[in-house]
């Protein structure tokens, strides 16, 4: 079972995570998720725990335990599928999102350019 491992602190490892989940049964994969643009912990990861009842009976224990000074969110990780994720998106097709006019720029019309009177004012 993929078990979901939240609000985890900048110093936790994938270690620390086959440490605590050890007990409970054989791990098959640990994982403290990143960014990959900077490289810093994203607070997450994932453990891939055998058998089925030993993750259960971890997900019950060590659930709001703490772990290097933060207490953890430990449940099962339920994948969605691709319609699920964005039920109410709106689709702009071929309307500006944006109502038209210079709301954005302080009243000026940046489309139209400016004369030289304009410019040095």
């Amino acid at each position: 079972m993929n078990i979901f491992v939240g609000n985890l602190t900048a110093a936790v490892t994938a270690e620390d995570l086959r440490r605590l989940f050890g007990g409970y049964g054989t791990i098959i994969n640990a994982i403290v998720m990143r960014d990959t643009a900077t490289g810093l912990p994203l607070g997450y990861g994932h453990v891939y725990l055998v058998p089925e009842q030993a993750a259960c009976e971890a997900l019950v224990n060590l659930h709001n335990t703490m772990l290097n000074g933060s207490h953890l969110s430990v449940r099962e990780c339920v994948y969605r599928s691709r319609p699920e994720q964005r039920v109410k998106r709106q689709s702009w097709r071929g309307v500006e999102r944006r109502v038209a006019g210079a709301r954005r720029h302080n009243d000026y019309d940046l489309s139209a350019p400016l004369s030289w009177q304009q410019r040095t004012g």
